[in-house]
C-alpha cells in the first residue's frame, strides 16, 4: 500500500483505537488487582502472573506474527487479533480463579500479538517518511489518552461492578473495531517477504518465558531451588540457540541489515528502559495507593492521569522539537526525566505522601511522551517499507518484554523486601544507563571521521 491513500487518515483512527483498546486493558487491569486479590483470593505471585501473562504471550508472538503479517496480510492481522482479544476478554471476565485468568489473560496475549504490530506496520506503508513521525506522534497520544482514561473507567467501573467488568469492557470495542477495520483499513502485504522461521520463533518465546519464570518465582524460592537455576540457566541457553538459528536462517524474524542499524539499537534501548520503569512503577504504586493508603480505586486510578496526561500531550508536540534537535536527543531527555521521577516517587512514597507521588509519577509519563515517539521512529527507519512489520513487531516485542520484565523484577524486589519504596530506584537505575548508553553512542556517530 502506497503513501498517499485516500483513507489512511480514517485508517490512522482505526489503528490508534486499536493500541489504545490495549492501553486501556492495561492501567485497568492495575487498579483492579486490590479487588482480584480479595475475590480470587490471589498471591502477590498470582498478581504478577496475572499482569506478565498477556505481556508475556504478547512478546513472544509478537515478531513471528509481525513476520507472518508481511506475508500474507497484515490487515488480517489485525480483524483476526481483534476478534480473539474480544473472545479472551469475555472469557477472563468470568474466570473463578487466579490459574484461570492468567490463562484467559495469555489468550488475550494472543490477539495482541496479531493486532498490535500490524498497527504500526500498517502505519508505516500508509504513510511517507515526511508524514510518519506526524502519524506516530498521533499513534502514541492514542496510547496516552487511553492510559489517561484507563484507571478513572476502571475505578469507575470497580465501585460499580465486579472485577471482571475490567475486561467484559473490551468485548462491545472489539467488536466496533473489527467491523470499522474491515471497511476503512486497506490490506498492506509483501508476498515477497521471507517465511517465518519456526526454530527462532520458538527459541525466542521460550527463552523470554524460562527468564520471566526464574524471576518471579525467585523471592519465594530462592536461589537454591532448581526451578529458579534451571529456568535461569534454560534462558541463558534459549537466547544462544535464538543468536544463532537468527544468524543462519533465510527467514530471521528481524534481517540482519535491520538488527545491525545503529538506529534500531538506540530504539530498542529507549523503549525498553522507557517501558519497563512504567510498568513495573504502576504494578507496584498501585499495590500501595489501595494498600497502605488505603485509597479507593477511582482515587488510586486518579494518581495515574496526570502522567497519562503529561506523555499524551508530550507525544504530540515532541516530533516538532525532534526535527530541531534530534531523535536521540529527545530519548535521552525523555529517560533522563523518567529517572529522576521514579527516585522521586520512591522518596514520596517512604514520606507517605501520596500528592507528591502522583505529581512525581507525571514525570515517567512525561519522559515516555518525550522519548517514546523517538524511539518508535528510530527502530521504524532502521527497516525498508518492505519490513515494516518486522521492525512493527520489534517494538511492540520490547514494549510488552520490558512491561513484563518490570512487573517481574520490581514486582520480586516488592516480594523479597516488603517495601513499596526499594522497587522504584531500581526502575531509575535502568532508565539512567540507557540514557547514557544512547548518548554515548550518538556522539560517536557525531564525531568525524578520522583523516588517513
Amino acid at each position: 500500500m502506497t503513501a498517499g491513500h485516500p483513507q489512511r487518515w480514517w485508517a490512522l483512527g482505526v489503528l490508534c483505537l486499536t493500541l489504545g483498546m490495549v492501553a486501556l486493558d492495561n492501567s485497568i487491569l492495575n487498579v483492579a488487582l486490590p479487588h482480584i486479590r480479595a475475590e480470587l483470593g490471589a498471591s502477590e505471585r498470582d498478581l504478577q502472573w496475572i499482569t506478565t501473562a498477556y505481556s508475556l504471550v504478547l512478546a513472544g508472538a509478537l515478531l513471528p506474527f509481525a513476520v507472518v503479517g508481511d506475508r500474507h496480510g497484515r490487515k488480517l492481522g489485525l480483524v483476526g487479533g481483534l476478534a480473539i482479544f474480544g473472545g479472551a476478554s469475555l472469557a477472563a471476565s468470568m474466570a473463578t480463579s487466579a490459574g484461570m485468568l492468567v490463562l484467559c489473560r495469555g489468550a488475550m496475549g494472543v490477539g495482541g500479538a496479531c493486532a498490535m504490530p500490524a498497527t504500526l506496520s500498517l502505519l508505516g506503508n500508509l504513510f511517507d517518511e515526511h508524514e510518519r513521525p506526524k502519524a506516530i506522534a498521533i499513534w502514541s497520544a492514542g496510547a496516552g489518552v487511553a492510559s489517561a482514561c484507563g484507571p478513572i473507567v476502571g475505578g469507575l467501573l470497580l465501585s460499580r461492578f465486579w472485577w471482571g467488568s475490567v475486561f467484559l469492557v473490551n468485548v462491545p470495542v472489539a467488536i466496533a473495531l473489527l467491523l470499522t477495520a474491515v471497511v476503512l483499513v486497506p490490506e498492506s502485504r509483501d508476498p515477497t517477504s521471507p517465511t517465518l522461521d519456526r526454530r527462532s520463533a520458538i527459541a525466542w518465546w521460550a527463552a523470554l518465558t524460562s527468564l520471566l519464570v526464574a524471576i518471579i518465582e525467585l523471592p519465594a524460592r530462592s536461589w537454591h531451588s532448581p526451578l529458579v537455576l534451571g529456568a535461569a540457566a534454560a534462558a541463558v541457553v534459549l537466547f544462544r540457540v535464538f543468536r544463532r538459528q537468527e544468524a543462519r536462517t533465510d527467514g530471521p524474524l528481524v534481517d540482519a541489515a535491520t538488527a545491525s542499524d545503529p538506529r534500531m539499537l538506540a530504539g530498542s534501548v529507549t523503549m525498553g528502559a522507557l517501558f519497563l520503569g512504567i510498568f513495573g512503577c504502576q504494578f507496584v504504586l498501585t499495590q500501595w495507593l489501595q494498600g497502605p493508603r488505603g485509597l479507593s480505586a477511582v482515587a488510586a486510578g486518579a494518581c495515574f492521569v496526570p502522567g497519562a496526561t503529561a506523555a499524551m500531550v508530550l507525544s504530540l508536540v515532541g516530533p516538532r522539537f525532534a526535527r530541531k534537535h534530534g531523535h536521540a536527543a529527545m530519548a535521552v531527555t525523555g529517560l533522563a526525566l523518567s529517572a529522576v521521577g521514579a527516585v522521586g516517587v520512591s522518596i514520596a512514597v517512604i514520606a507517605g505522601n501520596v500528592p507528591a507521588a502522583a505529581l512525581l509519577f507525571m514525570l515517567l509519563g512525561a519522559g515516555a511522551g518525550v522519548a517514546a515517539p523517538s524511539g518508535t521512529e528510530m527502530i521504524m527507519s532502521s527497516a525498508p517499507p518492505a519490513r515494516a512489520g518486522s521492525a512493527g513487531g520489534v517494538n511492540e516485542t520490547i514494549v510488552e518484554a520490558s512491561g513484563a520484565l518490570g512487573v517481574a523484577v520490581l514486582g520480586s524486589i516488592l516480594a523479597g523486601t516488603h517495601s513499596y519504596a526499594w522497587p522504584l530506584p531500581a526502575a531509575a537505575a535502568v532508565a539512567a544507563t540507557a540514557a547514557l548508553t544512547v548518548r554515548a553512542r550518538a556522539t560517536r556517530r557525531r564525531q568525524p571521521a578520522p583523516t588517513p
